[in-house]
């Protein structure tokens, strides 16, 4: 004979089944509810414009899609897309003047970075290639970094004025000695050649800290300019409530953008990802 479920047992699951599915459905609505509320009041605004000027109507109804985007924004993110060649160019700038550093290359991939510095140390002329796995990307009050796992690591060395024979050995000894070192619980030879990269620190054996702020990234990342001209350049409106009225006033976004605070960062291919929101402070 079959078993009768626990009829009270089931209804309790259920119960809270429920109960769960009615909490997470009213933090769903919440913004949408504050949206459309102040849609309402852009909406009698607008209606009572029509008694003024055009300008008039026009301003009060790009005040309340302001409005309605900062509401939005202080319980919600959005994400930006900051370039792989604007990082570049910005770390660049960074970096000149540094000694023993003549380029660098921060190449994205899917929580992946590889790192390409080409260098010279008295007659010696280096390129070092390293990859990284990133492990955690922290934006808090307290810290923001990257934190890395270092998974591969390439050296090219050449002797300047040399022939070709004298280069060819220099540089298999070269990548042979830099890979045994990379791999032995050892001070890493990595860390000689990148240690005057500013912010880049070593925690341990192949593992890496990039503080944001001591290397200057967060500078540009948090850099009004790029955020504003992506907002510009955004053609699907859909991802903010009030971007459709906003994007007719580069003024109103400007105002928009000077509010936005980074609260996640993400490493994917050829880009950083940014989460931006408004705070409550």
């Amino acid at each position: 004979m079959a078993r009768v479920p626990d009829k009270p047992r089931n209804k309790g699951l259920i119960r809270r089944s429920l109960g769960q599915a009615l909490q997470v459905a009213e933090a769903a609505g919440e913004v949408a509810r504050d949206v459309a509320s102040l849609a309402r009041d852009a909406a009698a605004q607008a209606t009572q414009g029509l008694t003024g000027s055009a300008g008039d109507m026009i301003g009060a109804t790009g005040e309340a899609a302001l409005k309605i985007a900062q509401t939005y924004l202080g319980k919600r993110s959005i994400t930006l897309f900051l370039p792989e060649a604007l990082l570049n160019h910005q770390i660049r700038q960074r970096l000149e003047g540094h000694d023993g550093i003549d380029h660098l290359t921060i190449d994205c991939g899917d929580d992946r970075l590889r790192i390409l510095v080409d260098g010279h140390f008295h007659r010696i002329v280096y390129t070092v290639e390293l990859h990284f796995a990133v492990i955690e990307c922290r934006v808090t009050p307290e810290e923001r970094c990257l934190r890395l796992q270092q998974i591969d690591e390439n050296l090219d060395t050449q002797l300047r004025q040399a022939n070709f024979a004298v280069n060819w050995v220099a540089r298999q000894a070269g990548r042979h000695a830099f890979r045994l070192a990379n791999k032995l619980p050892l001070p890493s030879l990595a860390n000689q050649v990148i240690k005057d990269i500013p912010g880049i620190h070593q925690e341990g054996h192949r593992r890496w800290r990039i503080d944001l702020d001591e290397a200057g990234f967060i500078d540009f990342i948090e850099n009004r300019s790029w955020m504003l001209d992506k907002l510009v350049e955004l053609s699907d409106f859909s991802i903010l409530p009030g971007l459709n009225v906003l994007h007719e006033s580069r003024e109103l976004l400007q105002r928009l953008v000077d509010q936005f605070e980074v609260r996640a960062l993400r490493v994917q291919t050829g880009r950083l990802e940014v989460s931006v929101g408004i705070g409550n402070g």
